[in-house]
């Protein structure tokens, strides 16, 4: 039985025990080992694999004397304090014009530590695959050249950017130029390369180049100057040519557009209005022409002025001719008269629809007529329009030349100006101090210090990752859990049978000698379930679970299969929503069963089956009723259950799942115990909970829990089940 607190019980301190951080620990100790070596011994190849890095150091020494310039531009962005000043030069030390000055000098770019490595990676490599299944032809053009050369020198400065470091010696004028790489000669190279690149590519260094590029800029912006020009005239000669004058706004091609588009709407409409045609042309060539009722079910022809006319003559005729039949005789004038006049009428009327029939043939032709044109007229149109739209593109390509040529020339101009601005700036001044020698021993990697911190850090991620995944196991995974959260008692627990994957336990597995622990399981469960009602009768027993598949009905099964060795007993199907004993039991889809014996429907006698085997006395759920709760709440059902005990001496239930139905808390009142199964390790502690506490509230007596498909060998390894498994193992060693 679950126990109760009382609400005046005040709350118990939390006590961290440590035995089960250790037993944690303990059961997983050799896949956090396991995955602690793994990744130490990933790191330790990559270590292994990292080339040494060496570093070597250049002493500069900065003088702060500025000269005068008379650059207005200078004036106003250089500041002659000596904390800006040095600030400056740290700056253009590891600029850019200083990178590319120590690459071009060092010829880096075709050095073996910085050239691309030739091998693709599986990503570039399955995307190189792909492009040459293609069809269409890769070819590269000269700006995707020019943009790789752009995007390799960038790669490389910013690759020799990262390795140069420029650290100021504290209170002096000295500043420690350093380069880092794995060859110490290059190391070595490089750091003087840049100091003496700071020294050349002074200020008077950078405004002697200037003035060069400021000649060769003016001899360029002549050649500039012409290529717009002709571009400019070969823009307007082809504007003359094919005589455009709006091909600017677009107006040329809007109209044309414009036009193929009221071309198209006229045609589709005139292509309707022949389908239209023709269609009627079809009905009336299949109608007879003496059915004039079925020319007029026609709209063209029964909405025709003529037809509408001629019809209401028609029941004028017919009108007075109904008329004069109530009043004269066969021979009478008027009555002769009449129907003369109204077979005039009919007459004039076949007259007038064989004449709109004839018309639909003439208007056939004009549409199919009408709709030839059209078609012609558009594809003059079609063709007129792409004569417009290929000069436009060859019109917008010149313009873009134009575009081109002009923003080219611009900048060449705007930046001409500029040095012809800049040319007055004057040179600072830097020496080498200490220049750098080459390293003897490398700066990193710490290759036992990165094992060891692998090795830590894993270790520690592997420890962390257990106990989380541990606290977010809220299953049942030990006979101590069952017995502490549900507060009920551990009945028995049924091993986990290895099969193959999807293959279903064998239903006779009870009495198969290769599932033989399975079956000890099952009869110590029912020892131990029989000593514990000795001086009580307990003879209705109800097995049910807290959600579906956990085993409920499998146990209710061999648990029956082990009664009838030793008494009668009958198990019945009570759950009549999702019955399975046809299935399990090989029976007729339509058996009779419980549901038609409380109805009335059928006799018990002829509802229960004797299975030869195990001689277990079964009776099914039956035909599946709207309203199984009300027929297991029913007076019928109890007094089947009241007749059923005087028959038998062991009756099991099967029951619905508790949290699915509320089937479980009615059939507990007329159990006299219940064995609550619980799955191990699925089963969430706080849905059995639920389960439990819902057959609680109606008084219902749990007698124990059997925790169902327990690894037996895996509990072995942490002791969760000890003393319940060793009968199994004794039994299993003994055979």
């Amino acid at each position: 039985m679950q126990l109760k607190k009382s609400d005046s019980t005040p709350p118990q301190e939390q006590i961290i025990d440590l035995k089960v951080y250790w037993k944690i620990l303990m059961k997983s100790k050799w896949k956090i080992l396991g995955f602690s070596c793994f990744t130490t011994l990933l790191v330790a190849i990559f270590v292994a694999g990292m080339q040494p890095v060496y570093r070597a150091t250049t002493s500069l020494l900065l003088e702060s004397d500025q000269n005068k310039t008379v650059s207005i531009d200078s004036v106003y962005t250089l500041d002659t304090s000596r904390q800006e000043y040095f600030l400056t030069q740290y700056e253009i030390l590891k600029s850019r014009v200083i990178t590319e000055n120590v690459i071009d000098k060092l010829n880096l770019a075709y050095h073996p530590e910085f050239l691309p490595s030739t091998e693709q990676s599986l990503p570039n490599q399955l995307k190189t695959y792909i492009k040459s299944l293609l069809p269409i032809t890769q070819q590269r053009s000269k700006t995707d050249d020019e943009f790789d050369a752009r995007s390799f020198k960038v790669a490389l400065i910013n690759a020799v950017q990262k390795r140069i470091s420029i650290e100021p010696v504290r209170k002096t004028q000295l500043v420690n130029i350093s380069f880092e790489a794995n060859d110490p000669v290059l190391a070595s190279l490089a750091a003087n390369a840049v100091a003496d690149a700071f020294i050349t590519q002074g200020m008077s260094a950078q405004l002697n180049s200037t003035k060069k590029a400021a000649f060769w800029i003016n001899d360029r912006l002549g050649e500039l100057r012409i290529n717009l020009e002709n571009s400019i005239d070969a823009l307007q000669a082809y504007r003359l040519e094919e005589n455009l004058i709006d091909i600017e706004s677009k107006g040329v091609r809007s109209i044309a557009s414009d036009e193929l588009e009221s071309l198209t709407q006229s045609y589709l409409t005139a292509k309707q209005k022949r389908f239209e045609a023709e269609t009627i042309a079809l009905f009336v060539a299949n109608v007879d022409e003496n059915d004039i009722e079925s020319l007029l079910s026609l709209p063209e022809i029964s909405n025709h002025d003529s037809i509408r006319s001629t019809k209401l003559v028609q029941i004028t005729a017919e009108k007075r001719l109904s008329e004069l039949s109530s009043r004269y005789g066969n021979k009478h004038p008027k009555l002769i008269a009449a129907k003369a006049e109204l077979e005039a009428v009919q007459k004039n009327l076949q007259l007038q629809v064989d004449k709109l029939v004839a018309g639909i043939g003439k208007d056939l032709s004009a549409a199919k007529d009408n709709e030839r044109r059209l078609q012609q007229n558009l594809d003059r149109e079609k063709a007129k329009f792409q004569v417009i739209t290929n000069k436009e593109q060859t019109y917008l390509r010149l313009t873009r030349e134009v575009e081109s040529n002009r923003n080219l020339y611009d900048a060449f101009l705007k930046r001409f100006k500029e040095m012809n601005i800049t040319s007055d700036l004057e040179t600072q001044k830097a020496q080498i101090i200490d220049p750098a020698e080459i390293p003897l021993m490398p700066v990193k990697p710490k290759k036992s210090l990165l094992v060891l911190l692998a090795f830590v850090a894993s270790f520690g991620f592997a420890v962390v990752l257990t106990f989380v995944l541990d606290a977010l196991n809220d299953s049942f995974r030990s006979a101590a859990e069952i017995e502490s959260k549900l507060r009920l008692r551990l009945l028995g627990l049924i091993p986990l049978v290895p099969l193959k994957r999807k293959t279903p336990l064998p239903l006779y597995a009870f009495f198969e000698v290769k599932f033989k622990v399975f079956s000890e399981a099952i009869r110590t469960l029912r020892t131990g379930f029989v000593l514990s009602h000795l001086d009580e009768e307990h003879k209705v027993v109800l097995i049910t679970s807290s959600i579906p598949n956990e085993g409920k009905t499998t146990t209710a099964i061999n648990v029956a299969f082990s009664m009838a060795q030793m008494e009668k007993t009958l198990l019945i199907e009570a759950d009549m929503r999702r019955p399975s004993f046809t299935r399990v039991f090989s029976l007729a889809p339509y058996q009779n069963g419980l549901s038609d014996v409380i109805s009335g429907s059928e006799t018990l006698e002829s509802c229960i089956f004797e299975d030869k085997k195990s001689g277990l006395d079964i009776l099914p759920a039956g035909f599946i009723p709207p309203n199984p709760l009300e027929l297991l709440s029913s007076e019928r059902f109890t007094a089947l259950l009241e007749k059923l005990k005087e028959k038998y001496e062991r009756i099991i239930i099967d029951s619905p799942p508790t949290l699915a139905v509320s089937d479980a808390m009615v059939l507990s009142s007329s159990a006299d115990s219940i064995i609550y199964v619980v799955r191990s390790e699925s089963t969430k502690q706080a849905v059995a909970k639920q389960g439990v506490a819902r057959l609680m509230e109606v008084g219902a007596r749990i007698d124990g829990v059997v925790l169902n498909r327990v690894n037996i060998q895996k509990s072995k390894k942490t002791m969760d089940y000890a003393g319940y498994y060793d009968s199994y193992d004794y039994h299993q060693d003994r055979v």
